[in-house]
C-alpha cells in the first residue's frame, strides 16, 4: 500500500469521516435538489408541486388520560398508498416494560381488519391481510391502552413518533385528563427538536388540542404538562374523524416546469463542483486533496495530536465550533490542573487548589470569571458566573479559530466563504426575481420565455449551491491537513476502542467529547467497568462525557434547562422537553 498523506498507526478500525464527510455532501445534495425544485415551481407560479408517493395524508391523535395514569389512545391515520398495492400497514409502538399496552383494536375504512401483533418492548402492529392488497387512501382507526403517559406528575407524550418512513402532511392531537394540567407545552420537529407546534391551545384546565402540518419521515411531536391536583374541569376528546378517508388528487408535471428544473439545477451542479475544487485541502509536495480522500487515508492511531488541545482538535476536524468543543475545553482545563471537576453525574468546577502556571490568556480570562464569587461552581441551576464564563469560552474559541495564529487553515479561506455565502444569497434572490417577472409565458407553446427564464433559474439555481457548499472553501494547509489527520486518526482510535484498560480515563473522556465520540467512549468505558477491566479502581470519571454537557445547559440558561439534548440522551432518561422525550410514540409504514 502507498502511503497517503495522513498515513500512520495501524490499519483497523473504519474511516468513518470519509463518510461523515460523504454524508453531508448528500444531504446537502438533496437540500439542493429539494431547492431547485422549488425554484421551477416559483417559476411556474403554478403551486407547490403535489407530493409524491406513500404518505399519510391526516392524522388525528387522542388520549383520555385515567386517573390511574393509564390513558386510552385512538389514532385515526389516512394513509394514502400512492397508487401501490400494498397489504396494509405497520405501527410500532416502544414501552417501558412489557405489558404496558394492552386492549388493542383495528378497523380500516370503518370495518373489522386482520392484525397481529410483534415483539415486547417495541409493539409492533402489522394491519393487513397477507392474502389481499389495499391502494388508493384509506382510513385505520387504532385503539390501544398505554399504562403511562410519562409519570404521575408529568405528561409527556409522543402522540406522533420519529420513526415514522413516510411524512404525515397534517396532525391533530388532542388529550384529556381528569386533573388541571399546567406548563403545557407541545414541540414538533426531528428528534430533542424544542420547535413549537403550528397551533396549541387549552380550552379546560385538563384538556390540550394541538396541531401541525408538514411533518416529514422521521419527524414528530410531543406533549408535555404538569399534572396538578385541581380537576380538569370535565375535559372530553372530541369525536375522531368517521367514515371513509377522502381521496388524495394527482400530481402532474408540466413542460415548462421541467424546463426551468433543469437549467437550475445545472448551473447547481457546476457552482458545487467548482467550490469542491477551490476547496480542496493543501497537503505535502505542495499538492491539493479532496478532504474526502484525504480522509481515507487516515488509520487509527492511539496517540492525540500533541500541538492540541481536545476542544481545538475538534475544532480543526470540524472547521466550527460546537457545544462538545466546549465541553471538551473545560475536561481539558481539569486535565491540565486549571480546575477540578467532581462528581462524575452532578458535576461540580473548582478553583484549581493551585494553579499549573502555564495559563494561555483564554484560559486565564475564563477561570477568572468563573470563580470570580465562588471557589466553588454548581451546575445544577442557573450560574451568572457560569454563563458569562461559557460566552467567553465561545467567543475566545471562535477568535482562535478565526485568528489562526497556529497558521492551520490556508489564508483568505474563511473570507472567501463568507463572500461565497453571501453571493449566494444575492444571487438565489435576484434568480427568485426575475423568474417571477419572465415566467409568466412558461407554459406557452412558444420558446420566447426560455432565455430570460434561464437566467433566472441558473442564478437561483447557482447561488443556492454556493449558500449550501460555501463551508467547501474553509480549506487548510499543509501543517493544518497533517494535524486534522492526526486528531482524525485518535477520533477512529476512539470509535472503535475495545479492551479499554483503565489508564488515561481523563484524557480518553476530554478528547471524545472534542471528536465527538462520547458515545462510543462511554460504551466501552461502561463494559471495560462491569466486566472488571480496572477492578483496583472504581470507574466513573468517563460518566462527564455524558452529564456534563447537562449540566452546562442548566447551569448556563436562566429558566434552569435545555429544550434540546445532548449527544448522549440515551443515558439522560426522559428528557423534559423537545421531541421524543415521552412515552408512546414509535412510528409506522406499509408493507
Amino acid at each position: 500500500m502507498v502511503d497517503g498523506p495522513c498515513h500512520r498507526g495501524v490499519t483497523r478500525g473504519r474511516t468513518t469521516m470519509a463518510g461523515s464527510l460523504a454524508r453531508r455532501r448528500k444531504k446537502d445534495a438533496l437540500w439542493l435538489v429539494a431547492g431547485v425544485l422549488l425554484i421551477g415551481l416559483v417559476g411556474l407560479l403554478v403551486g407547490l408541486l403535489a407530493q409524491t408517493g406513500e404518505q399519510v395524508a391526516r392524522m388525528w391523535v387522542g388520549a383520555e388520560v385515567h386517573p390511574d395514569g393509564s390513558a386510552r389512545i385512538t389514532e385515526v391515520i389516512d394513509y394514502d398508498f400512492a397508487g401501490k398495492d400494498k397489504h396494509g400497514i405497520y405501527r410500532t409502538v416502544p414501552l417501558d416494560k412489557r405489558g404496558d399496552l394492552r386492549d388493542v383494536s383495528i378497523t380500516m375504512d370503518g370495518a373489522e381488519v386482520p392484525f397481529r401483533l410483534n415483539g415486547s418492548l417495541v409493539t409492533e402492529m402489522v394491519i393487513g391481510d397477507p392474502a389481499a392488497t389495499v391502494t388508493g387512501t384509506h382510513r385505520y382507526r387504532i385503539e390501544y391502552t398505554l399504562r403511562t403517559l410519562g409519570n404521575l406528575e408529568r405528561l409527556a407524550w409522543d402522540a406522533v413518533g420519529t420513526e415514522w418512513e413516510v411524512p404525515i402532511r397534517q396532525v391533530e392531537v388532542h388529550v384529556a385528563t381528569p386533573y388541571a394540567l399546567r406548563s403545557v407545552q407541545c414541540n414538533a420537529g426531528s428528534y430533542a427538536s424544542g420547535d413549537p407546534c403550528a397551533t396549541m391551545r387549552q380550552p379546560s384546565p385538563g384538556q390540550v388540542d394541538a396541531a401541525h402540518g408538514g411533518l416529514d419521515k422521521g419527524q414528530g411531536l410531543t406533549v408535555y404538562g404538569t399534572f396538578t391536583e385541581a380537576s380538569g374541569g370535565g375535559a372530553t376528546l372530541p369525536e375522531p374523524p368517521t367514515g371513509l378517508a377522502p381521496a388524495e388528487p394527482e400530481g402532474h408535471l408540466v413542460q415548462g416546469w421541467l424546463w426551468i428544473t433543469g437549467i437550475a439545477f445545472l448551473a447547481a451542479l457546476v457552482i458545487a463542483e467548482l467550490l469542491r475544487l477551490a476547496g480542496r485541502q493543501r497537503v505535502r509536495g505542495n499538492r491539493r486533496m479532496d478532504l474526502g480522500k484525504l480522509a481515507r487515508t487516515v488509520r487509527p492511531s492511539s496517540v492525540p495530536p500533541a500541538e492540541l488541545g481536545p476542544a481545538q482538535g475538534g475544532i480543526l476536524l470540524t472547521g466550527q465550533v460546537g457545544k462538545n468543543h466546549l465541553v471538551a475545553w473545560l475536561l481539558g482545563a481539569a486535565l491540565d490542573g486549571h480546575l477540578r471537576i467532581t462528581g462524575a453525574t452532578r458535576p461540580v468546577l473548582r478553583k484549581a487548589l493551585e494553579g499549573p502556571g502555564n495559563a494561555d490568556e483564554l484560559t486565564e480570562r475564563v477561570v477568572g470569571t468563573l470563580f470570580a464569587r465562588n471557589p466553588d461552581v454548581s451546575l445544577r441551576k442557573y450560574n451568572k458566573n457560569f454563563a458569562e464564563a461559557w460566552r467567553e469560552l465561545k467567543s475566545g474559541l471562535n477568535d482562535w479559530r478565526l485568528s489562526d495564529a497556529m497558521e492551520l487553515w490556508v489564508p483568505g479561506a474563511e473570507r472567501a466563504r463568507r463572500v461565497a455565502l453571501i453571493a449566494g444569497v444575492l444571487a438565489a434572490v435576484a434568480g427568485v426575481i426575475v423568474l417571477i417577472l419572465t415566467a409568466d409565458g412558461a407554459l406557452d407553446s412558444g420558446t420566447a420565455w426560455r432565455t430570460p427564464t434561464a437566467v433566472g433559474a441558473a442564478l437561483a439555481g447557482g447561488g443556492l449551491a454556493a449558500v449550501l457548499r460555501s463551508w467547501e472553501l474553509r480549506a487548510r494547509t499543509a501543517r493544518g491537513s497533517e494535524l486534522w489527520c492526526q486528531a482524525e486518526a485518535y477520533r477512529l482510535y476512539l470509535a472503535g476502542l475495545e479492551g479499554w484498560d483503565g489508564r488515561d480515563e481523563d484524557l480518553l473522556t476530554a478528547w471524545a467529547a472534542g471528536l465527538g465520540e462520547t458515545t462510543s467512549w462511554s460504551i466501552e468505558a461502561e463494559r471495560a467497568t462491569k466486566q472488571g477491566g480496572s477492578a483496583q479502581y472504581h470507574h466513573d470519571r468517563w460518566k462527564l462525557g455524558l452529564y456534563l454537557p447537562m449540566a452546562t445547559d442548566s447551569a448556563r440558561s436562566a429558566s434552569g434547562g435545555s429544550s434540546g439534548s445532548s449527544s448522549s440522551s440515551s443515558y439522560s432518561g426522559s428528557s423534559s422537553s423537545g421531541v421524543g422525550g415521552g412515552s408512546g410514540g414509535g412510528g409506522g409504514g406499509s408493507w
